[in-house]
């Protein structure tokens, strides 16, 4: 090998090794993510950005992609580190929030789909956090829930709110214990009648 082939091999080691460290730092290295988190979360270490301290807490940082913006709720998902994208998560702060969109502070309702911003997990519960434009704004914590789950849940919601039947079958007993009451009364009158006209005819008898 050359000497300018040692040079082009080892510039390119270097950048390799550069993109890598860029991507997943010592600090992602080493947090311990609960297993809360990675039931969520699968490849969030392989995600990870760095890792920082907020309120006492330690949160993993990530890339996330813009997916659609409605009113004050956003859309989001995680990159990853092949170049895909994660199970879409919902997030709605409060109005007066600016998340930190290129350097500059933007409503969420100025988002527009495919910008990326920086989003927060926390390590040891699954809950997320978009970066605030001000890094003395007190984070807005979330769920860290797929829209699959929430929907899962809203339904389960909805099944044990609604009134339990016992199907029909109640339904044709009642009709049937109608009809036999009618039947016993057609009887008990037609009875009646009998008895009537067998008096009316011995009385003219």
């Amino acid at each position: 090998m050359g000497i300018r082939s040692r040079v082009t091999f080892g510039a390119i080691l270097a950048l390799v090794a550069t993109a890598v460290l860029a991507q997943n730092p010592r600090d992602c290295a080493a947090v311990q993510f609960s297993d809360e988190v990675l039931a969520r979360f699968p490849r969030a270490a392989e995600a990870c950005l760095d890792v920082i301290s907020r309120d006492g807490q330690d949160y993993a940082v990530f890339n996330a992609q813009v997916v659609e913006v409605r009113g004050n709720t956003m859309r989001v998902r995680f990159h990853l580190p092949d170049g895909s994208l994660g199970p879409t998560q919902s997030i709605t702060p409060p109005n007066d929030f600016r998340v930190l969109i290129d350097g500059e502070p933007r409503r969420v309702s100025e988002l527009a789909p495919n910008q990326d911003l920086k989003a927060y997990v926390e390590v040891s519960r699954p809950v997320m956090a978009l970066e605030p434009a001000d890094t003395a704004q007190k984070l807005v914590i979330v769920p860290l829930a797929t829209e699959e789950e929430v929907t899962e849940e809203v339904d389960t919601e909805r099944v044990a709110q609604m009134p339990h039947t016992a199907g029909p079958a109640p339904v044709f007993a009642a009709f049937s214990l109608l009809f036999a009451c009618a039947a016993v009364c057609m009887r008990a009158m037609r009875g009646v009648r009998e008895r009537i006209q067998k008096i009316q005819s011995r009385s003219e008898s």
